[in-house]
């Protein structure tokens, strides 16, 4: 009888090693005191592998973190393997049952359907069934974005949710020439090239004071109006646009002297625009930018695309323009980030902070906005363990108290998302939660915080845990900040605008990013800078414009502090 216990015990020990041998990696919870580097040695593997395999998770970690690690037991028993038609997978850190079934080629339903428990949520370290495809997918469609056709998908709904031109659709997809079908597999656009955050980099000036800048600013300086009797009434408030000049120009002034002062060389040309075409066809015909190392301006979006079109120095854009986020041309500087980095910020956010909160969306009545909501919507729905996103939308300009009563869980967490730019449905919201606030957990998020949110006191924002994404953020109390004030003042006799503030970031940022690099794609591509109130960081696009990335994300305290997220 012993023998017999002992035969299935040795058994069982036997069945359970072979089943642990076959995991490439396994689940590790992190003591006190260790960090990834320490961890990595353990294991014979380089902290950058740790960290790939671990994204987000931090250099020094807490203690009872799981992550994932190699199993040291891979490999040693060869078991023996038979044809199925499923497979397993461990899931890692910040996966999401989107990106695990784009992965494997199949859907989020079959995998669902393949593994009951995950109604409980996606975890880190659980084992996932991966069955076999319904839809066999082209080797090929893993580079691209993909989109399964449900009810009431349409090519022009298709083309405005994913911001893509209907005839590349059809270049992509020759199937769709006989139609749209539901459950038909889409390629929408190619995939872009993703940096891993844990291994971004930041800038690191490294001047070469024997190298001579040549910059050339094209700014509408509207000198041709200007003269005797109506030169002081030229810069009255009336005049926004020379305000707006005259301001980016004195910080681009301040940059060049601050730069100078380090020791660069510099040589400058000023070109006046005069906001007219004809005058910027006339400076481009007429003057060599051949030598030049950056052209700065025009001012407005679609002037600097214009000149970048005609000449082959790099043209830095200074301002943001809704027009940007579909225009890309090779010696193009997007200075000011597109729109979908302000929203791949939030929501990426939100995913990695999500713990079953009640998710609800405010949107308006407007038609343009109705393509970003389910856009939006269909990402939220990708979150682990997410089970419902409800909307509120006003009726006549007009959302009810009741409306937010039946939407909310007064027991639980809720995140109010606001999907609009109008006032009336922004102070509607407002309105609405701050009667909750003080008795419902709320936090309110928004992709950008717009002249919507001008006459809402910070108060009522603080009690609502406001969180928003925006590319330029003052921190009062930096010590860099102090100083940038206190010398523009000693200067210009007066305080720095927004403007004036754009022009020294943006000269300042691009002239020593020249000054430290032998060729301008490796200036920019030098890692992530912070300046007086911008992050510039540049990632290329493919066959594209050199665009910004770098965006904070802000979230207002009940302590009225404005505290920087990420």
């Amino acid at each position: 009888m012993n023998k017999i216990q002992l035969l299935v015990l040795f058994l069982f020990l036997s069945i359970s090693i072979s089943f642990a041998q076959e995991k490439k990696y396994v689940s590790y919870a992190t003591k006190k005191g260790e960090t990834l580097k320490s961890i990595a040695k353990i294991y014979n593997m380089s902290k950058k592998d740790l960290m790939r395999l671990n994204p987000g998770v931090s250099k020094k970690p807490k203690p009872n973190t799981v992550i994932i690690v190699p199993n040291k037991n891979f490999g040693k028993v060869v078991p023996e393997i038979k044809e199925v038609d499923e497979k397993h997978y461990l899931v890692l850190p910040k996966e999401t049952l989107f990106g695990i079934s784009r992965k494997f080629g199949v859907t989020i339903e079959e995998l669902k359907n393949a593994n009951p428990h995950l109604e409980n949520g996606l975890k880190i370290g659980m084992k996932l069934t991966i069955p076999k495809p319904s839809v066999t997918i082209a080797k090929d469609s893993i580079n691209y974005v993909l989109h399964t056709v449900v009810k009431d998908d349409t090519l022009y709904n298709l083309t405005k949710r994913y911001q893509v031109e209907e005839e590349d659709l059809l270049n992509l997809n020759p199937l769709l020439n006989e139609g749209l079908k539901l459950g038909m597999l889409l390629k929408i656009k190619p995939l872009e090239t993703i940096e891993e955050e844990s291994e971004q980099e930041l800038f690191s000036e490294k001047i070469n004071f024997d190298k001579e800048l040549n910059v050339v600013f094209m700014l509408p300086y509207q000198l041709n109006k200007l003269n005797d009797s109506i030169r002081i009434g030229s810069f009255e408030k009336t005049n926004s646009l020379l305000n707006i000049t005259t301001d980016f120009h004195l910080g681009a002034q301040m940059a060049i002297d601050s730069l100078r002062q380090k020791g660069v060389k510099i040589n400058v040309t000023f070109l006046d625009t005069e906001n007219s075409n004809y005058k910027l066809q006339y400076l481009v015909t007429k003057n060599d930018f051949s030598k030049a190392d950056i052209v700065i301006g025009p001012l407005f979006f679609d002037k600097a695309h214009w000149v970048s079109k005609r000449i082959k120095a790099p043209v830095i854009a200074p301002l943001y323009s809704k027009k940007q986020d579909s225009i890309s041309k090779g010696n193009l500087i997007k200075s000011s980030p597109d729109f979908n980095v302000f929203e791949d910020k939030l929501l990426s956010y939100m995913e990695k902070s999500y713990k079953g909160e009640n998710v609800v969306i405010v949107n308006d009545e407007k038609t343009e906005n109705q393509s970003k909501l389910w856009r939006i919507i269909n990402k939220i729905k990708a979150f682990d363990s997410i089970q419902n996103v409800e909307v509120i939308k006003p009726k006549d300009g007009y959302i009810a108290k009741e409306v937010f009563m039946k939407k909310l869980d007064t027991l639980g967490k809720n995140w109010v998302l606001l999907i609009s730019d109008e006032i009336v449905t922004t102070y509607a919201t407002i309105n609405n939660l701050k009667t909750y606030a003080e008795d419902v957990d709320i936090s309110l998020f928004t992709i950008t915080k717009g002249r919507n949110f001008e006459n809402i006191s910070n108060n009522f924002l603080g009690k609502l845990n406001f969180v928003y994404v925006t590319s330029e953020f003052l921190n009062v109390d930096d010590e860099n900040v102090k100083r940038f004030y206190e010398k523009y003042k000693s200067k210009n006799y007066t305080l720095p605008t927004n403007y004036a503030i754009r022009g020294f970031d943006v000269t300042y940022d691009s002239l020593l990013r020249i000054a430290s690099s032998t060729t301008f794609n490796s200036a920019l591509n030098d890692g992530k800078s912070q300046r007086i109130s911008a992050i510039f960081d540049y990632e290329k696009k493919l066959f594209g414009s050199f665009e910004n990335k770098g965006v904070f994300l802000i979230k207002y305290t009940k302590d009225l502090e404005a505290i920087i997220l990420e």
